[in-house]
């Protein structure tokens, strides 16, 4: 072990290094991690540098610089994904929210850092911050570890064992082992063995239980994402004859759709823009086009209710086969600053042949706990009508395969300006299409027609739970830790 640490470590002091240079490559490691254009690992070394220029300075001085370089780390992330029509304040509206959610978790390491199992303070933390973060805040997951391996299918399935704070919980502890390593010059098994040990289970898990999904074959059924031409997405509204348009359009492609054997469709976020008065006579439009072509249609649209300012209600129609609308959805979590009423009915799925459908839309799924609700329904598939812009595609579409993961349902994301895809139970994308790329805007696919039972799908969020109970017998053990320090009489 001795000669290990040695070699590991021989040649190089950190204190030969201006702090200063720490934060500089913690802010290029960082802005190389997460979202779009990222290297995956990257995300194992990104906090490293941050950690040892916290280890190397003090004072409120360091603090500040450092939570200024933390702040900018992130605008350089956000700024990977803004493009038109996303305004640039876009980035500071995240990028400070989710500096501060991870300020905490690098402070409070760096204040108990040479305390008894101070190592897993940093991974404890920043899994509860996050866990905040997409529970009781409108930034959803947007920046959690986690999702940085979008493009590792085999670790992606340990997201069924202990959700994203799971992931992202192995991923901070291999950075603060590192950071540990470099600043102690020497190793231990908590900071080598052990979070190699979980890694490499993580990664034979992940890959026995994606190829066991294969072994055997499964009942399916074919659904299809229906694309709109619409690309309005608020003032100036759509007029009358552009609206008949993309209508006419809609109708001919669903058909279409179902010529080709698809028996639930669903269409793009925001398909149409349907005015109050015409409503309706829209509604019993595609009552009988559901009723005609006997699939079941989830038909997203937009229905201003204001236009000055501009307020409107973001919804879906549920359709079977019969005709009959077994729900209306509203979308329950807008994107901060989208003028959509929010919805709060409870989720419903319907019973489709045996297979139990559901639907939210589009941002709704950066949420765990949504897509949990269906899970407590028994949800086989959810049919996801979204919309994206060129800045998060794909990555958008590739974190609602994290959903699919964690409850073991199929997901079916209908996109306008983005990735259309058919995701399984396991995460697997088995059909694609492009709304950028030049086609007939329909994506065909066979999905399960039953959901798989997870371990996360059971105990839900008490890998977090586990954590915050580390959190607060540590702040014990310290408190009391003072308490017998300061009834020390001198001599």
């Amino acid at each position: 072990m001795t000669s290990l640490s040695s070699t590991l470590t021989r040649g190089f002091n950190v204190n030969k290094i201006n702090p200063l240079w720490y934060l500089a490559i913690g802010v290029a490691t960082m802005s190389l991690t997460h979202m779009t254009f990222s290297i995956e690992i990257m995300a194992w070394v990104s906090s490293v540098p941050f950690l040892i220029y916290l280890s190397l300075t003090q004072g409120w001085r360091s603090r500040l610089t450092f939570f200024l370089a933390l702040v900018l780390a992130w605008s350089l992330v956000v700024t990977k994904i803004i493009s038109d029509p996303i305004p640039l304040v876009l980035v500071f509206l995240y990028s400070i929210p989710i500096g501060l959610f991870h300020l905490p978790g690098y402070l409070i390491w760096s204040k108990f850092k040479n305390q008894k199992y101070a190592l897993f303070l940093f991974p404890v933390i920043m899994i509860i911050m996050e866990w905040i973060q997409y529970t009781f805040t409108p930034l959803a997951s947007w920046g959690v570890a986690a999702y940085t391996m979008h493009d590792n299918v085999s670790l992606i399935q340990t997201v069924s064992l202990f959700g994203l704070a799971g992931l992202s919980f192995l991923i901070y502890w291999v950075n603060i082992s590192i950071a540990t390593i470099i600043i102690k010059r020497k190793i231990a098994v908590s900071t080598f063995q052990l979070p190699l040990i979980v890694l490499f289970l993580f990664i034979v898990f992940g890959s026995i239980r994606y190829d066991m999904s294969k072994a055997n074959g499964s009942d399916t059924v074919t659904v299809a994402a229906v694309g709109t031409d619409s690309e309005a997405s608020g003032l100036p509204l759509p007029t009358k004859v552009r609206t008949e348009q993309t209508r006419t359009t809609l109708f001919k492609r669903t058909r279409t759709a179902a010529e080709g054997g698809a028996k639930i469709i669903s269409w793009n976020e925001a398909a149409i823009f349907i005015m109050p008065d015409d409503e309706e006579e829209w509604i019993h439009s595609i009552k009988e086009l559901a009723a005609e072509l006997h699939i079941t249609l989830v038909a997203s649209y937009v229905s201003p209710i204001s236009q000055s300012p501009l307020k409107y209600e973001n919804k879906y129609r549920f359709i079977d086969s019969s005709g009959n609308i077994t729900h209306t959805y509203l979308k329950h979590q807008p994107v901060p600053g989208e003028p959509a009423v929010q919805g709060k009915s409870p989720l419903k799925v319907a019973d489709i042949k045996g297979t139990k459908v559901g639907a939210a839309i589009c941002y709704d799924y950066d949420f765990p706990y949504l897509a949990k609700g269906y899970g407590e329904l028994g949800a086989d598939i959810v049919m996801l009508p979204s919309s994206d812009w060129r800045g998060i595609d794909p990555v958008h579409t590739e974190m609602a395969a994290f959903r699919a993961v964690e409850q073991g349902h199929s997901i079916l994301r209908s996109t306008r300006f983005g990735l259309s895809a058919a995701i399984t139970p396991y995460g697997e994308m088995v059909s694609q299409m492009s709304s950028f790329d030049d086609n007939d805007k329909i994506m065909y696919a066979q999905l399960p027609t039953k959901s798989v039972t997870t371990l996360f799908s059971l105990i839900q969020d008490s890998f977090v739970y586990l954590c915050i109970g580390f959190l607060l017998l540590f702040m014990v053990v310290m408190v009391r830790s003072n308490k017998s320090n300061s009834t020390v009489q001198p001599y």
